[in-house]
């Protein structure tokens, strides 16, 4: 958040989430190695892991 109290929005980590997010998603739909709420939890993490790393700069 910045002064005003609004939230910044970093476009480079959302196109960086965006893409992995689609690859993991179109190779998880070829090979059906995880399920729906796997596919959540992971997603859910690597959300969390780029706002870390956003917190950290």
């Amino acid at each position: 958040m910045n002064d005003s109290g609004e939230i910044q929005v970093d476009e480079k980590a959302i196109e960086r989430l965006k893409r992995a997010i689609i690859i993991k998603e179109n190779m998880n739909l070829k090979t059906r190695t995880m399920s729906d709420s796997q596919m959540v939890s992971w997603i859910k993490k690597k959300i969390e892991e780029e706002v870390q790393c956003c917190l950290n700069q």
